[in-house]
């Protein structure tokens, strides 16, 4: 074998046997090429030497070199009687085995090396990524609105989320505790998070679309809204059985919104106004239809008897659909106000920090001079945190504005100064310097 320094090595094979092994080396045979002055006629036979291996458990330190000390015969001669004098041991050569035979073995309570951390390091991908027990407490702490953009950009985790669906919940669990209400039966974890987060229209798929009807569970355009629906007076027709008999008291087993004089979706449930109008889903009417069509045509007999039971079943369902969505609609409402004060408390903290920040410029700015500026009034209306960036950022800006006002200040004042002398008759030059 030949190393990167073009030196042939060869390791001895290591037979394993149940007493202590030997010490393991290597022969390095020298194969370098003649260089400088030296001739190759002076290159004689080519020199082999046996090396320990290093970083071998239970191999033979190497002996450290000591420099040795040079006296003067002056003061060897003064101190060599206070010296002790040492007792000459013979001469031994010491064999590899004695060596290793008293030689202790390795320390058992010596801490294994630990892998050092992954170096991230730019244009170059990492070798081996997080494990999935990574990757599941990952995704637990992390946000339902960034699952949801994660599930949809990346594909290892559109896998993973799949793979596991109780991580929606431990998500949803860790991020709002229980302000938010369980989902109702109708919906999975991963729909419930969607209803809330996603975007775009459910059915013509309009991206702008983030309005979400809980009464129906579904996230529609105001038009697809209408479309989908139908109102209290017009489902007449649509409650019949097979007999053409009104079967209108199926109502009572829906779920319904109610809208006003615009179209404007204002809750869930009934309404009572004569103003607003009560709208029903015109998917849920044909459902509970066919259904009751299809029970009373099976259990025709016993059907009278059975069908309070079914009503009733449905009723519930469709309180528990009502609650839910009242439920939603109050979390929608205190998470909304909840922004719009953070948003508010953020606006008024840059307001603040730009104004003191004006003051210690040279000349400093006043709060006129701010508020007249374009710049400053748009600054303060984005609902961030000021920091030192946005106000370097900020500050050229004000500078120039604040300079051409008062550029345009001190030709208004000259100009009525001017027109001030000339009413009262005082001479005035024509050129100010």
């Amino acid at each position: 074998m030949v190393n990167a320094k073009n030196v042939a090595f060869k390791v001895d094979k290591q037979n394993p046997s149940g007493a202590l092994p030997s010490q393991p080396f290597a022969t390095v045979i020298n194969c370098r090429k003649p260089g400088g002055r030296r001739s190759e006629k002076d290159v004689g036979e080519v020199k082999s030497r046996q090396v320990p291996l290093s970083k071998v458990p239970g191999s033979a330190p190497k002996p450290k070199r000591k420099r040795k000390v040079v006296h003067d015969e002056g003061e060897d001669h003064e101190s060599g009687s206070n010296r002790p004098q040492k007792a000459s041991k013979p001469e031994t050569t010491t064999s590899v085995s004695d060596i290793l035979t008293k030689m202790p073995l390795a320390c058992p309570s010596q801490k294994p090396q630990l892998p050092k951390p992954t170096k991230f390091r730019r244009g170059k991908a990492v070798a081996r990524g997080p494990d999935v027990d990574c990757w599941f407490t990952i995704l637990t702490f992390s946000d339902p609105a960034q699952l949801l953009e994660m599930r949809g950009k990346i594909a290892l985790c559109y896998r993973f989320l799949r793979d596991h669906p109780n991580l929606w919940k431990r998500s949803r669990s860790f991020y709002y505790g229980d302000t938010l209400p369980d989902p109702p039966a109708e919906i999975n974890e991963f729909q419930y998070a969607d209803l809330r987060h996603g975007h775009a229209c459910m059915s013509c798929r309009t991206p702008s679309t983030r309005k979400t009807y809980w009464s129906f569970l579904r996230r529609w355009c105001k038009s697809c809204l209408l479309a989908k629906t139908v109102k209290e007076q017009e489902t007449a027709n649509l409650f019949r059985d097979q007999n053409g008999e009104d079967i209108s008291f199926l109502q009572k087993c829906l779920s319904a919104g109610s809208i006003d004089s615009w179209g404007n979706f204002i809750g869930p449930g009934p309404t009572h106004n004569p103003s607003n109008k009560t709208i029903y889903l015109r998917s849920d009417i044909e459902t509970i239809v066919e259904e009751f069509i299809r029970e009373s045509q099976a259990n025709h007999a016993t059907w009278h008897a059975e069908m309070r039971t079914w009503m009733a079943n449905k009723t519930k369902a469709m309180e528990e659909r009502r609650e839910f969505a009242s439920k939603m609609k109050d979390w929608e409402e205190v998470t909304r106000n909840s922004k719009s004060t953070q948003h508010q408390w953020k606006k008024d903290a840059r307001r603040h920090y730009y104004i003191e920040k004006a003051k210690q410029l040279s000349p400093p700015m006043t709060v006129s001079e701010l508020e007249g500026c374009p710049a400053y009034r748009r600054a303060v209306l984005i609902p961030k945190e000021p920091n030192m960036t946005s106000w370097l950022a900020l500050k050229p800006k004000l500078e120039k504005e604040v300079a051409q006002a008062r550029l345009q200040a001190a030709v208004r004042d000259c100009a009525s100064l001017t027109s001030y002398s000339s009413s009262s008759g005082v001479s005035t030059p024509s050129t100010v310097y």
